[in-house]
């Protein structure tokens, strides 16, 4: 409210979207020092020199004002218009969940083949991040928030729980010869160095070498590397990991994707796949050809066709990425040969000429943020992967991971062994009355026997009140567990195996 009383002189405040920025006049209206609290100060005094001092005290006055509205829909609106921001600029990528939660799952897999050697690699349920290190994109490029589809670092990633990386490369120097110019690209935007983003990948595995991931590696299409660039990448990658590599001898053996179990992995001390698009390939260096097989033979990074079915869904509707996922997995759920990656990445798209207006006035949004919020809503995808969480998923591909960290603590749980027994489950309205016996509709909702995830309280246990008192008793095999949650219409709760993962309650 206050923000909305100072005055419009373009002199005395500006008010952006993303910023504030003051430019402070010899002669500030009496009326914005008298907002500010600068009593002290007259008009005739509060020339710059003077002004200065309180220049920090103004700045935390503004963050303090601006703090109750910076998440609000109106600004991703406003920052989303074409007409406002026609260079889409990264102002104001979300990053708050709807739903925070407990997001540290830097060990899962090791937990996992600690009570279950024998999980095959291929049964798993795996979170996946699309353009992994478009975060080291920067905010002021050119259409920054077009590419950006991650906020947390390719580290960060690992420690909340993904598996597999989908990594985008390029030049960032034309015909350059040098492997530190192979840069994070996304479409025309540059991000960081490669060489950092595989340093990051090796420390996060040599901390926890319990640890699996597949690591693709895409070049960009219109973004070119030299012949001496592509081998450097090459000789990159396979330095970088080593002997914990699945080489082409292991793909020949005995790492078979249909059988592979996370206790041979660590038996024999691998713990990344390194996958390449074909396009890296088919160039000559030093008059040796190297394609595909020849990649695959020298240097251990293997076709990503070969290991791995996946899908682009090309669509910036939410409904049709669901059922297209869906249809997905009905088809090659039983191809058990290769990974499969489901791709719940929405597209951004022009689309024809009666979106313009909403995507000049920002109803509609190029960004993967925005696209990413509205498909995150519980009654959209939470709702989808929790009701058919007992098909065949393998990884789940997202963007902004930390928009949903209990829907990816949700995917992470469905892997769990031990068996979640619900004895008895009651609800009891907040207006008061008897306590009403749920525990066949909770009974109900236990998906793969193992995990709980109430979306929404009201819908999944049709209640005809929304706030209340939640009573449960249950048992993960030989231990007990009792909760009494108090909930509203945005509550959710996810119950999973305490010695896989920790029990969250929200």
């Amino acid at each position: 409210q206050l923000l909305r009383e100072f005055p419009t002189d373009p002199n005395v405040i500006q008010l952006e979207p993303f910023a504030i920025t003051l430019e402070i006049t010899t002669r500030p209206p009496q009326n914005f020092l008298r907002h500010l609290c600068l009593t002290d100060f007259s008009p005739g005094q509060a020339c710059l020199h003077t002004f200065l001092p309180r220049l920090v005290n103004i700045f935390q006055f503004c963050k303090m004002s601006l703090s109750a509205i910076v998440h609000d829909d109106h600004v991703d609106v406003v920052c989303s218009a074409l007409a406002v921001n026609c260079c889409q600029f990264g102002c104001f990528i979300q990053n708050t969940p709807r739903i925070p939660c407990a997001s540290e799952n830097h060990d899962w897999m090791t937990k996992l083949r600690e009570i279950a050697p024998s999980k095959k690699l291929r049964n798993l349920v795996i979170p996946g991040t699309h353009d992994s290190a478009s975060v080291t994109i920067s905010k002021w490029s050119l259409f920054a928030a077009v590419g950006l589809c991650q906020n947390l670092s390719v580290v960060e990633q690992l420690q909340r729980g993904a598996r597999y990386l989908d990594t985008r490369i390029g030049s960032g120097v034309k015909d350059s010869i040098l492997v530190d110019d192979v840069n994070v690209v996304h479409g025309i935007l540059t991000g960081g160095k490669f060489v950092k983003v595989l340093e990051d990948v090796d420390q996060f595995l040599c901390d926890n070498p319990g640890e699996f991931v597949v690591m693709e590696v895409v070049l960009e299409n219109k973004r070119q590397l030299t012949a001496e660039q592509r081998i450097k990448v090459f000789k990159l990658i396979s330095s970088t990991f080593g002997d914990r590599m699945i080489t082409k001898d292991d793909y020949d053996s005995w790492f078979n994707l249909k059988y592979v179990t996370l206790g041979e992995l660590a038996e024999k001390n691998k713990n990344v796949l390194v996958l390449l698009h074909e396009r890296i390939c088919g160039f000559c260096y030093e008059d040796k050809t190297f394609d595909m097989d020849t990649v695959t033979r020298e240097f251990n990074c293997h076709k990503n066709e070969n290991c791995m079915r996946n899908k682009w869904h090309n669509t910036m509707d939410s409904q049709r990425i669901l059922s297209s996922n869906e249809e997905f997995l009905e088809t090659y759920c039983k191809h058990l040969g290769k990974l499969l990656n489901s791709q719940f990445v929405m597209t951004p798209a022009f689309g024809g000429v009666e979106n313009v207006p909403g995507l000049l006035f920002g109803m509609k949004s190029l960004r993967p943020v925005s696209l990413a919020r509205k498909l995150y809503r519980k009654e959209v995808l939470e709702t989808f992967l929790r009701d058919r969480a007992d098909c065949k998923w393998n990884i789940v591909l997202l963007d902004f991971v930390d928009l949903c960290p209990l829907l990816v603590r949700f995917l992470i749980g469905l892997n769990s062994p031990k068996k979640l027994t619900i004895e008895e489950a009651t609800v009891k309205s907040a207006r008061g009355g008897d306590s009403t016996d749920v525990t066949e509709a909770i009974q109900n909702l236990v998906k793969r026997q193992c995990i709980l995830y109430l979306v929404d309280f009201q819908n999944d246990v049709k209640l005809d009140f929304d706030e209340g008192e939640f009573r449960l008793k249950a048992n993960f095999e030989d231990e007990s567990i009792n909760h009494v949650i108090n909930f509203n219409k945005d509550t959710e709760f996810l119950l999973c195996d305490e010695t896989f993962m920790c029990n969250d309650c929200h």
